[in-house]
C-alpha cells in the first residue's frame, strides 16, 4: 500500500485483521477489520465504550466506531497518550487532544488517521473506487468542466479518477474544518495539478473564506492509490495567530 511502513501489533480478536504505519514524514496509520468478527464485548474489553448514540445503530456502524477508535488509541501511543478515547463534539467532529492536529476516515471495513504535533492542518480521507455509472452521474455536482477535463488526461479510468478528486477535496474540508467551521461544497475547491506517478496534487480554494484561507492559497496534497481504494492526505500551515 505505502512504498515503506511497519505493521501495528494485533490484538487476539480476530476483528482487527491486519494494521501498519507508513513511514513518511507524517505518518498514515490504518487498520483493516472485518465486522463479522464484531461483538460489543469487545467495547468493554479494549476499554472503548460504544456511545449512547450507537446503540441501536447497525453492526457496519459500530464496527467501524470500534476500528477506528481502536486505530487513533494504537496511534497515539506514539504521542504518549496510550490510553485516549476518541470522543466527538455535537457537531460530530472528532474531539483531538490539546496540540494535536489529526484527521480520520473509514471506509468498507478500512480505516486510516494521520496526527502530527506540528503546526498543520490535517485532512486525511480513504474512499472506495466508486461505479463508473455513479462517476458519470454525480461529476457536474464533483467537478468543473476544467477539472473534469484535466481528469479525462489522466492515465486513470475515469471512476478511480473522480474518486480521487472526491476525497481529495474531503479531505479539504477535514483538513480546513477545525479552523473555519465552515460547511464547503465540492466546487469551492478545484485540482489544479496532478501528478499520478508522484502522487502528489495541488488544489485552490474558490472562494475567499476568511484573511487566511483564500483564492491566493495553494493547498498540497498526497495520494496513494490502493487497489479499489483510494486514500489522501492534505497539510497546510495552520494560520499564525
Amino acid at each position: 500500500m505505502f512504498a515503506s511502513q511497519t505493521s501495528l501489533a494485533l490484538p487476539s480478536s480476530p476483528f482487527i485483521r491486519a494494521a501498519g504505519m507508513s513511514l513518511d514524514t507524517l505518518p498514515i496509520a490504518w487498520c483493516e477489520f472485518d465486522q463479522q468478527h464484531w461483538h460489543a464485548e469487545l467495547h468493554q474489553a479494549w476499554q472503548l465504550p460504544l456511545p449512547a448514540s450507537l446503540q441501536s445503530a447497525v453492526t457496519k456502524r459500530k464496527a467501524e466506531h470500534l476500528a477506528s477508535r481502536w486505530l487513533v488509541q494504537q496511534n497515539f501511543t506514539h504521542f504518549g497518550l496510550a490510553h485516549f478515547v476518541l470522543c466527538n463534539a455535537p457537531d460530530r467532529s472528532p474531539l483531538w487532544p490539546a496540540g494535536i492536529q489529526a484527521s480520520l476516515s473509514h471506509t468498507h471495513s478500512f480505516a486510516v488517521m494521520a496526527a502530527t504535533r506540528e503546526p498543520l492542518c490535517v485532512g486525511v480521507d480513504v474512499e472506495q473506487i466508486m461505479a463508473e455509472e455513479t462517476a458519470d452521474e454525480t461529476a457536474e455536482m464533483l467537478m468543473s468542466p476544467v477539472e473534469k477535463q484535466r481528469l479525462l488526461a489522466q492515465p486513470l479510468p475515469f471512476a478511480q479518477a473522480a474518486t480521487l478528486l472526491f476525497s481529495l477535496k474531503e479531505s479539504v474540508y477535514k483538513a480546513l474544518w477545525p479552523q473555519l467551521h465552515q460547511p464547503m461544497d465540492f466546487l469551492q475547491a478545484e485540482v489544479v495539478e496532478l501528478d499520478v506517478q508522484q502522487g502528489r496534487a495541488t488544489l485552490r480554494l474558490c472562494r475567499d473564506f476568511d484573511a487566511y484561507f483564500t483564492t491566493k492559497a495553494l493547498l498540497q496534497a498526497r495520494f496513494w492509490l490502493a487497489g479499489s481504494r483510494v486514500i489522501t492526505l492534505l497539510t497546510h500551515p495552520l494560520p499564525t495567530k
